[in-house]
């Protein structure tokens, strides 16, 4: 017998938990939590908060316990893993004795000062309970307006996510353009401007949260790094996220993990904890991505079971096309040579290093960013194509091209 133990009950944990079952392990699986909810999927949760229904967010079912025969524990913290006894424990004393553990704890809200969570009206935007705390208080308070710290993907994903519900909202950055992580200056630039004329919402630059104000207790304004002063009861804070890594090494900077996603004797890691390297380059980070974690937990799910299988490394891809009609995408590093193609509202730049692509933003039609990326990985040569590949009229026509059907008769 093997009893299998998972901290955290997030993507990854449901995915290598559902691998195992579906792939006939038929022993004892213990999930812990922090929360109190069914696995659900962090990319789905802004559309609850936007108005869908709220049992759209268990993407794997709303009794994945019950129907994958796992026992629960949840709404208690692990904070401290004994790899030497092979015991988690957790905030309430509990503890859960393990023969493989598979950690993936997740990331959480970073602060800039926490004591701001003390007032009521101010919020991370990182999990369901997070979500959940703001249609309360959305709902209690009739709230038509709100303020979001931090012009990230997170951040960005709030506001569309609120202004879809119908909030008047004003998102605050520090840098000079929105999605700094994603794009290069221009990209950004051309997505911040084109953010701001199709949704309305008011976007602050090169600017912070400098304080907040309370009254009795509730939020009632925020001040800006540039003086000015906004009544707001709504602030949503999304500037930056810290591995949950501590309970595993002491410290938030991640856990390293082999090609086998192994951290240890008997320890799996995945998600937004693993310290993994770059596909392309070799670098090693936390690409902290839907499709990172699914292959990372399928590749421990699957040397687990067969004693064999290689994680084939991590691709920093983003992709933003929540909330709005203009979906951006990109991946890579932004250096070497860029290739620009701009009609209307459709931006396409690839960066190409020795004529292979390096790295690549493309926003509004994003239909050529699987072949762009297929490229991107398969380091194929495309320094004579890429600009027809970029400006190609029709959305096919990159298809067409790899099929060597793009001549006209």
């Amino acid at each position: 017998m093997m009893k299998v133990v998972t901290v955290g009950t997030g993507m990854a944990a449901a995915e290598f938990v559902q691998r195992l079952r579906l792939d006939g392990f038929s022993d004892e699986i213990v999930m812990c939590s922090d929360e109190d909810f069914a696995p659900y999927s962090p990319c789905v949760i802004p559309f609850y908060l936007a108005g869908e229904p709220f049992d759209t967010v268990f993407w794997k079912g709303k009794d994945f316990y019950r129907h994958y025969r796992v026992t629960p524990r949840l709404s208690d913290p692990v904070v401290e893993v004994d790899a030497e006894k092979r015991i988690v424990r957790t905030a309430a004393g509990r503890t859960e004795v393990y023969d493989r553990l598979f950690y993936a704890a997740g990331a959480r809200s970073w602060y800039p000062c926490p004591e701001w969570l003390e007032t009521q009206g101010v919020f991370g935007f990182k999990t369901l309970t997070d979500m959940v705390a703001i249609d309360k208080y959305i709902k209690e308070h009739n709230i038509k307006k709100g303020v979001v710290f931090g012009g990230g993907f997170i951040g960005v994903d709030a506001a569309l996510a609120l202004r879809h519900r119908g909030l008047d909202m004003t998102l605050v950055h520090r840098n000079n353009r929105i999605l700094s992580q994603m794009t290069d200056e221009e990209g950004g630039q051309f997505a911040t401007r084109k953010l701001a004329r199709k949704t309305g919402i008011d976007i602050r630059l090169k600017c912070t949260v400098s304080e907040i104000v309370a009254d009795g207790g509730q939020l009632a304004a925020v001040g800006l790094s540039d003086n000015s002063m906004m009544e707001t009861r709504l602030l949503i804070v999304a500037i930056g996220v810290s591995p949950n890594s501590e309970p595993l090494r002491g410290h938030d900077k991640g856990v390293p993990v082999d090609r086998q996603m192994l951290a240890g004797a008997g320890i799996y890691t995945a998600g937004d904890v693993a310290v993994t390297p770059h596909a392309v380059t070799g670098a090693t980070g936390i690409y902290a991505t839907y499709p990172n974690a699914m292959q990372q937990a399928r590749t421990a799910a699957r040397h687990l079971l067969h004693g064999h299988c290689q994680y084939a490394g991590s691709v920093n891809t983003n992709v933003l096309k929540k909330h709005i009609d203009f979906p951006i995408v990109s991946a890579g590093s932004f250096t070497g040579e860029a290739v620009t193609w701009q009609q209307g509202d459709i931006w396409r730049r690839v960066y190409l290093e020795d004529d292979m692509i390096n790295g690549y933003i493309i926003i509004g039609d994003t239909r050529i960013s699987g072949y762009i990326y297929q490229l991107y990985l398969s380091r194929k040569k495309v320094g004579s194509t890429i600009k027809k590949i970029l400006s190609a009229p029709r959305h096919d026509a990159y298809y067409r091209h790899m099929l060597g059907c793009d001549q006209e008769p």
